[in-house]
Order: C-alpha cells, then structure tokens, then sequence
C-alpha cells in the first residue's frame, strides 16, 4: 500500500470522513450548523438538506454560500432540495475539488466558525472555473496518488497521471489439473446457529462516487461459513489461527461418503467401517491427509430450516456427524492432518458434548466445517488448499477451501 505520507497529502483537503461515508450505522445528520456565519455575517447560517445523500451534503457543505454573502446580519436559511442539487452539482463538485490558489482556501472555505473579513469576497467570487483549471481536484490527487502508489491508474486519474508500469503475470500452470472450490460464499444471509453466532452484518463504509472507491466493515463471528477450528477453538494455550503449520494447510484430501445414508437418517454418523470401506476400495488413507465427510448437506445451504433443522422437544439439530470412533481411529491408527465436513458442526448434532471436536482440537490438529461441493472431486487423488485468513489469536478463521484434481 501507499505510504501515510501520500496519503496525508491527497487526503489533506478532503472532506470528512462522516461526510464522506454515510453508509448505514453512520451518524448522517441532515443538518449542518455552522457557530459563526460565514465571512463576517453577524448571524450563523445554517444548511438544511431535504435528502441527506452523500452527493447532496457535499453540495451542501462546500457550495452553498451564495445567500450567506448576501445577507449582512441575517441569518440565511439555505434549503437544498434534492432538484436544486441536481442543478448546482458540478459547480459544487468543480468548488469542493478544486485545489485553492494561494491565500484563496481561508476566505473560501472556512466554514467551522472562524470570522472572515469581508474584504476577501473577491476572492470567495473568484471563477470557479479558474480555480478548477489551476488545482487538480482533490479526488483526482488522492487517486493519483494512490495510483502511483500502487502502481495503477485510476479512471478518473487518466488525465492526470499514469501509474507505474507492472510486471506482466505470468499463469499459473496447471496442466492437467483443475481446481474445485469447496467454499460457501458468505454473506448477511448465510445460516448460523444463532444460539451460539451471530448473523454476519455487512455495512458499506466508502463509496467511489464520493471517494473514488469501494469498502465495506464486516462483521462475522470467526466460526461463520466455510472456517477452520483450530486447536484454541477447544482449549486456551493451544495453537491459534496464525499458527497453524503451513504445511498442514496442503495436503492430500480423502473424501468419505454417507451422503445416501444422511438422506435418510440426518442424525447419522461416519463409522470406523465407513472408513475400513473406503479404504478396501482406494487403498490406505495416506499419512499427511485430510479427511472430509461427504454427507451431500451443502445442497441445502440456501433452505435455512433445512440446513439447521432444529427440534426444540430435544433441543438439538439434526444434522450428521463424525463419531467418536471414526475420530479415534483417525488420531491413532492414520497420521492425518485433520478432518472435516460439509455440515456446521463435526459433532452429529443430538450431541450435547462437543467429544469429536475436543478429540481432533486437543491433538494439535485442525477441522473445517461447512465446506462445499465434495460431491465434485474423486474419492482419493485431489489435493486441499486451505486459503485460512492468518487471525492472530483467532479461535477460528474464515477459509477459502480448494481442491487440486
């Protein structure tokens, strides 16, 4: 990323950043009022937008001066319809982009309560279109910049600079493979155990019509979609999410099936002679390997009820899991890397004690639940890529699973 420095500089004249991001959750008052009046009214003046758009109080902030120069102790009341905006939104935009000319940016922007003689209303008149042609505007600068920082020219920064040159990339080769993402996409809507996760939230907090660019803040629990458990999920003082080995995150992927089973059964669980059976057909589970349990349930991710029945007499879900004794037979007669499911728990659901999740965790080992789309990769002979986000102190972390078949 760019430096502070740069930053600083293209950011310098920019607005706010709550008049810049009003996305919601933010504070967007409508209302802007201003302790003194601008350049030496004896009254305050007040700007009152009808619709409070980002575009719309930008205008507002940085345009509306007209009445307050002609009112000498009065108070102007400025009201911005959404027409009126409409109508001034270039000059307003030329006003607030525009880079002052020396001795020009106090008398025509100052608008927090500083008294301006009015002996600078010549400046204040000056040419908008003059100012524009002088400066570069600001969000052109602060694109610029970081363009130049990164190495990219914005769109808007075209006419302006060009961005470093960058190395051509060069594709990955992979000849005779190709890859399965076996990873929910996450978003607000995505089904959680709310007894004991949070819905994820997402709020966008940057807009490119106002700043140039795109941001969001989320907010997830570490065990929502596709994730890893890691051994801390279990108990303090184990490995958190950013010290997982990174050589257990590669690793040859077995894929067991119950998924005809699950159908019939939703509380079914993965045997140790599932896993003799799988073997008997694909030889020996390798060492080093990653088993996943192919129950078929990520069919059912976009049916919430289905893809978390819960039974309320029993207070539990009815969902598959991995037994106690196929974990056990994983741990201690295969050297595997850890073990996974298409479900969101490890532990069948009519489980109270979380017992296979305690076995795999507390042997230093990892799990991955809600993974997706096992019913597109072979049994035996693709390879997992684990893309787990490098939380530090992380009980958890959101993953981008991969299969290399």
């Amino acid at each position: 990323m760019c430096s502070p420095q740069i930053l600083a500089a293209a950011l310098a004249e920019a607005p706010p950043h709550d008049d810049l991001c009003g996305g919601p959750g933010h504070g967007t008052g409508a209302h802007h009022d201003h302790a003194t009046a601008h350049h030496g009214h004896d009254a305050g003046a007040r700007h009152e937008l009808s619709a409070p758009s980002h575009r719309e109080r930008s205008a507002a902030t940085h345009h509306g001066h007209s009445a307050a120069h002609n009112g000498h102790g009065a108070t102007a009341d400025h009201q911005h319809s959404a027409v009126a905006h409409r109508d001034h939104g270039t000059a307003a935009y030329n006003e607030h982009d525009a880079v002052d000319p020396p001795g020009h940016h106090t008398a025509a922007h100052n608008e927090h309560g500083a008294r301006v003689p009015h002996e600078h209303s010549a400046s204040v008149t000056h040419s908008r279109g003059a100012v524009a042609a002088e400066g570069v505007g600001r969000r052109r600068a602060l694109r610029t910049a970081l363009g130049a920082a990164l190495g990219i020219a914005g769109a808007s920064a075209a006419a302006g600079a060009i961005g470093a040159p960058r190395a051509q990339a060069q594709p990955l080769n992979l000849s005779g493979f190709s890859v399965r993402d076996l990873t929910h996409a996450v978003g607000p809507d995505f089904p959680v155990f709310n007894l004991y996760v949070r819905q994820p939230v997402q709020r966008q907090v940057m807009f490119e019509e106002i700043i140039g660019f795109n941001t969001a803040e989320w907010t997830m629990n570490e065990h929502t979609g596709t994730h890893i458990d890691v051994p801390a999920h279990s108990q303090r003082g184990l490995a958190c999410a950013d010290a997982i080995p990174v050589e257990n995150l590669v690793a040859p992927l077995c894929v067991v099936r119950i998924a005809e089973r699950a159908a019939q059964d939703t509380t079914t669980e993965l045997h140790v002679e599932d896993l003799l059976d799988w073997e008997r057909r694909n030889g020996r589970i390798p060492d080093g390997a990653f088993v996943a349990m192919d129950t078929g349930w990520y069919h059912r991710v976009h049916d919430p009820a289905a893809y978390l029945p819960f039974d309320p007499l029993r207070l539990a879900l009815l969902i598959p899991g991995i037994g106690p004794d196929a974990a056990e037979f994983l741990l201690t007669e295969r050297s595997i890397v850890g073990f996974g499911t298409d479900t969101s728990s490890l532990d069948v659901g009519t489980r109270f004690e979380p017992m296979v999740h305690r076995m795999l965790l507390r042997s230093g080992r990892y799990g991955i639940e809600n993974l997706a789309a096992l019913d597109t990769v072979p049994e035996r002979g693709a390879t997992l890529v684990v893309g787990a986000a490098k939380l530090r102190g992380g009980f958890g972390a959101p993953v981008r699973a991969l299969a290399f078949v």
